[in-house]
């Protein structure tokens, strides 16, 4: 997926970000390629994926010594 510079602010307003314009067509690239890279693991991996539960982002409170 090939994100425009507009859609590219749009995204980092979503998430609260403000991209300056001498970085923006920098982060556009970045984020284009990651998009396209997660499109092509997807249409790889769909299946496999999809067939097992995704771990939770909780991380434990107590230390493991």
């Amino acid at each position: 997926m090939k994100l425009t510079r507009d859609q590219t602010q749009v995204l980092a307003a979503a998430a609260g970000l403000n991209i300056p314009e001498e970085d923006l067509e920098s982060v556009t690239l970045r984020v284009s390629a990651l998009l396209e890279s997660m499109a092509q693991i997807e249409a790889e991996l769909g299946a496999e994926m999809d067939a097992v539960e995704p771990v939770p982002p909780v991380f434990p409170r107590e230390d493991f010594d």
